[in-house]
């Protein structure tokens, strides 16, 4: 999604926490390949797992190819999908959460089909000022830890990353975290490397 690619405030697309990984793999010289190209800021869950199953191709190779040969694997999606329908002001936005969490687990059994190394999945925030929302966001990470509990996969806590640090999102009217926040990111998952 767009964290992967890096969106700034003025929602173009810049250096996001994939990018900081890269560097640190270079710096460290552990680095083969790297791609953010299978990355789509509007993408939602459905549509990675379709990018899958379908063996979506760029340049140099296909996404199932990637996943393949990766050492390691960042999943960021979902939020996007929690803040459009809290915004519809729907009243079953629990029914909702349990729908696309089930598309989660779906997308992360087809991932380790592929590659069951290092795979990291990015939990939800609230980059908003509406702590109404804070009750939608906790419920997704709860759903969210189980399945990676579920699956040993790497769950990283955005929530209290930027509940402690609201200055790392740029406003309310964007919800990408700045290049600060973006580094964080990074960090939280390069201890777990």
């Amino acid at each position: 999604d767009g964290l992967s690619l890096g969106i700034n405030n003025n929602d173009y697309e810049s250096i996001g926490y994939s990018d900081y990984i890269k560097e640190y793999l270079e710096k460290n010289n552990k680095l083969k390949f790297y791609t953010k190209e299978f990355s789509n800021k509007d993408a939602r869950i459905t549509d990675i797992i379709n990018m899958i199953q379908d063996n979506r191709e760029i340049e140099k190779t296909t996404i199932q190819k990637s996943l393949k040969d990766a050492d390691i694997i960042t999943i960021s999606a979902g939020l996007n999908e929690i803040l459009y329908k809290n915004n519809t002001n729907i009243s079953y936005l629990y029914d909702y959460i349990d729908t696309y969490i089930y598309d989660m687990e779906k997308l992360l059994e087809i991932v380790k089909e592929y590659n069951n190394k290092k795979i990291f999945v990015l939990g939800y925030y609230n980059p908003t000022n509406d702590n109404k929302i804070d009750k939608y966001i906790i419920y997704a990470n709860d759903k969210l830890i189980g399945i990676c509990d579920k699956e040993k996969i790497n769950y990283v806590d955005l929530y209290t990353i930027f509940k402690t640090n609201p200055h790392l999102i740029y406003n309310i009217n964007n919800f990408y975290p700045n290049s600060d926040g973006y580094k964080l990111i990074a960090n939280e998952i390069i201890k777990k490397l």
